[in-house]
């Protein structure tokens, strides 16, 4: 019960996480477009945050494929299973992307530190924030990234499978 409480929580806050950051972008893109196209002018750190903005987008939808088990797979050996068998390889995999994930997680908080103790900046656009603070996404999404990891790990798992795209 406590772990579908946590799930419904997460769930919101990734789904919120993923429309702020997509409203920002069309926002920003927007903004640009129009200053370009009505008052011939631009800024150069709209390019910069929009790219930033569509990286972080891509880690936070990550966080969602993940929860609902919607990420790349292949096929071919579990289709071929027993039930009981698919459920223990899905385990396996879970644990497998859960270890890599952890790995992601620490070495991103190094990398994040690394650059953060070097000042490194955005100084060709202006950006009033460093490098440091865009790096962020890596080791906080893969930490949500184990962390849904951990939770499916533990039996938390989307109500209705996900629709499988063959070709």
């Amino acid at each position: 019960m406590l772990l579908r409480a946590a799930d419904r929580v997460l769930r919101f806050v990734e789904d919120a996480l993923a429309g702020l950051i997509l409203f920002a972008v069309l926002f920003i893109v927007t903004w640009e477009l129009a200053l370009r196209g009505f008052f011939g002018g631009s800024h150069l750190w709209t390019d910069e945050l929009s790219r930033v903005l569509l990286i972080a987008l891509v880690y936070v939808a990550t966080i969602g494929l993940t929860r609902d088990g919607a990420h790349v797979s292949v096929e071919i050996v579990p289709s071929a299973l027993g039930p009981r068998a698919r459920a223990a390889l899905e385990r396996v995999a879970d644990a497998l992307c859960l270890v890599f994930a952890l790995a992601a997680t620490w070495y991103g908080i190094g990398y994040v530190e690394e650059t953060r103790m070097f000042g490194i900046s955005f100084a060709h656009s202006n950006l009033p924030f460093d490098v440091w603070v865009a790096q962020l996404v890596v080791p906080v999404a893969f930490g949500m990234i184990s962390l849904r990891l951990a939770l499916r790990l533990l039996g938390v798992r989307p109500a209705a499978p996900v629709h499988v795209a063959e070709g």
